[in-house]
């Protein structure tokens, strides 16, 4: 099974932002809650600090969901996502013989729990599923596992905090292990500090300070670590090895919820600390560039039901 066949799956589901919310999660009517949810970015033309020339991305992903809950404070639910990342490097570009990859798809499925203890905890686990890879590139050499995990406690009415984890398999040998700060703080009646996913994100939840304008519109700040690795085909100068971009994008968001169903953001801000690296199907390391700030702009959509 190849690429192709995956995404055709995923747009016969019907298939962004996030599965759920670590350290909270809204209430909905009845025990059954759909999702369908969306968004798109473009990174600008950035420059290779390492190499001549330079890229511009384009990404989008659409995923489907649902949850199930029996009481206020325990759910189960299922998401299937896919998207693709389309990478531009211009004429000038030595890095990787001048297009060391192209269009990149991401697949995936994310189970999701959430389960009350005592009076104020909460213990959320979201294991998940994905494939990232170009076209060609074969399942089994694309596929990744993964959970995040995250204990939280309510320790004030407008505060509720706790530790997190998440771990991952790689493409290449190892595991990424990284520390999670979940939260919900209202700080005052307009002010929240949050973790939230970002779009179609590769490594774990950011943080979100948001500020709320009135009932339909709010805006955020929110920053995040990017680290996204993905299988290559079995053509170009690193058949079957791996590539990996990583970054620390940066962004500020204006939110219009119009009501609980629906929920529309644009966000416009730039991308620091970016760098592309280039392996083997051996892992050998063949070659790596960091790369200038870029701008990014980009929209998403969420519609419950």
């Amino acid at each position: 099974m190849i690429y192709s066949t995956r995404n055709l799956t995923v747009i016969a589901l019907i298939t962004l932002f996030y599965t759920m919310p670590l350290a909270a999660q809204p209430q909905q009517k009845g025990p059954w809650f759909f999702k369908v949810d969306g968004g798109g970015v473009h990174q600008s033309e950035a420059d290779l600090k390492d190499s001549e020339g330079g890229f511009s991305k384009d990404r989008w992903f659409v995923s489907a969901g649902v949850n199930y809950a029996w009481s206020r404070r325990d759910s189960v639910g299922i998401s299937i996502g896919g998207g693709q990342s389309d990478y531009d490097f211009n004429d000038e570009t030595g890095f990787g013989g001048g297009e060391p990859w192209n269009k990149i798809d991401d697949t995936r499925v994310s189970l999701n729990g959430r389960f009350g203890f005592g009076e104020t905890g909460s213990v959320f686990i979201i294991p998940t599923l994905r494939f990232n890879g170009e076209k060609d590139a074969s399942s089994s050499d694309s596929r990744t596992w993964g959970v995040f995990g995250a204990a939280t406690w309510r320790v004030k009415d407008n505060l509720t905090i706790g530790p997190g984890v998440g771990i991952f398999s790689r493409l290449e040998s190892g595991t990424n292990f990284f520390p999670i700060l979940a939260i919900d703080w209202d700080i005052s009646d307009r002010w929240n500090l949050s973790t939230g996913r970002g779009l179609a994100s590769s490594q774990g939840p950011g943080l979100t300070l948001s500020y709320e304008l009135n009932d339909d519109w709010s805006f955020g700040l929110a920053g995040r670590y990017e680290n996204v690795e993905f299988r290559l085909d079995d053509e170009g100068p690193a058949a079957d090895g791996v590539g990996r971009d990583k970054s620390i994008p940066m962004i500020f968001s204006a939110n219009l919820t119009p009501n609980k169903k629906i929920n529309l953001s644009v966000f416009a801000g730039i991308q620091f600390s970016g760098e592309i690296k280039l392996k083997d199907s051996m892992n050998d390391l063949v070659e790596e560039t960091k790369y200038d700030p870029s701008m990014l702009f980009g929209a998403t959509f969420e519609f419950r039901f």
